[in-house]
Order: C-alpha cells, then sequence, then structure tokens
C-alpha cells in the first residue's frame, strides 16, 4: 500500500504548481496594472482640469483645488514680489512692513476663493482664455509642458505660456489628499534672471 500511497502523493505535488504561478501572475499583474493606474491619475486629474477651465466650470475646477494650500502660496509669492519677506529696511520700517504684509495678505483672503475662481483664471491665463473656442488651446499649451513626480504624493507640471517667453514657466504642484489629486501650489511666471557669460578672450578697445 505504501508504494501506491508515495506515487499518489509525488503526483499531486506538481499539480499544485500551475495554481501558484497562476496566484503569482494575478498578482503581479495586479501591482503593474495598479502602478499604470498611479502613473496615470496626475495626468487623468490635468485633463479634468483642463477641461474643466475650457468649458469654464469653476465648480468642478475648484472642487480639485486645496484652497488654504493655494491661498498660501499666492501670499507669499505677493510678499516674496513685493519684498515684504525681507528683514523690514530703513526705507520701509518694521511697523510699515507688517501693516503692507497685513494688507497683502487680507487682500489674497477675499481675492482667492472659490466665488472669484472665475476672474483668477482669467488673469492667470489671458492667452489661454482668448483661444478659449479653440479646443487645442489648452492641448497646445500642455503638449510643451514637462512633468515630475517630486515624491511619491507630489506632482508637478510647468509649461511656458505664450507671450512670456522672457519669464519662467507656470508651475502647478498637486498632492494627493483623499485619494484624490489637488492642486496645492500654483507659481505664476516672473521674469527670468539674466545670465552673465564671462568671455575669456580680450576685448578690442
Amino acid at each position: 500500500m505504501s508504494p501506491f500511497t508515495s506515487v499518489g502523493h509525488y503526483a499531486a505535488r506538481p499539480a499544485g504548481l500551475p495554481l501558484r504561478q497562476t496566484a503569482r501572475k494575478v498578482c503581479i499583474g495586479a501591482s503593474v496594472a495598479a502602478f499604470g493606474l498611479y502613473l496615470a491619475s496626475p495626468f487623468a486629474a490635468l485633463w479634468s482640469i483642463s477641461s474643466s477651465i475650457q468649458s469654464h466650470d469653476m465648480k468642478t475646477l475648484g472642487s480639485a483645488i486645496n484652497w488654504g494650500l493655494l491661498d498660501a502660496s499666492i501670499k507669499q509669492q505677493a510678499l516674496s514680489g513685493m519684498h515684504l519677506l525681507q528683514p523690514a529696511s530703513d526705507e520701509l520700517p518694521e511697523f510699515g512692513s507688517s501693516f503692507a504684509s497685513t494688507a497683502v495678505s487680507n487682500a489674497v483672503d477675499v481675492h482667492v476663493s472659490q466665488a472669484n475662481l472665475g476672474t483668477l483664471v482669467d488673469e492667470a491665463m489671458p492667452a489661454v482664455n482668448q483661444t478659449t473656442h479653440d479646443t487645442s488651446a489648452l492641448s497646445s499649451l500642455i503638449s510643451h509642458a514637462s512633468f515630475r513626480f517630486a515624491r511619491l504624493d507630489q506632482f508637478e507640471m510647468q509649461v511656458p505660456l505664450p507671450g512670456h517667453q522672457n519669464e519662467t514657466p507656470l508651475k502647478v504642484e498637486m498632492r494627493i489628499q483623499n485619494w484624490r489629486w489637488k492642486v496645492t501650489k500654483v507659481e505664476f511666471p516672473t521674469q527670468r534672471t539674466p545670465t552673465l557669460t564671462a568671455s575669456a578672450s580680450p576685448s578690442n578697445a
């Protein structure tokens, strides 16, 4: 009896291998699919955002924004542009600097909101809004954009805007929040810092 039992035992072992291999393939396939969805998810979010801008659907666009973080980033840019993030100088005493900073902060709080989103978009992207009748306008812009994952939960896009060739690209930062990509920071174009090149050959006076 034992030889038959032994043969039956060894015959059953290969039958279990296909099941293990199938399970392994399923796990690998599921992991690849999940990773592919993760890589595609920020682009899907950007597509939704661009569609909302093109159709001027501010309600949908507003739901894709973290207003607290966006508000903070715009305040920082405004204060930096007015040189209010630097220590107070003799030209602008500490009280004057504090007053100006408070005024800028209050202005951002009032104007950066869901209610004013349409105006913000029109002011931030005038070249795009002048061609909203052209369905390829935003697609053309995005085709010239650059993308990167700064972190697993942070995605960045930089896109040069028409008419701003001498300025930095518009930069949009998104982060995963509540299982959804949301815009957390927008850096508007600023004048590029000129680069100085030194020549080794002597100049002829």
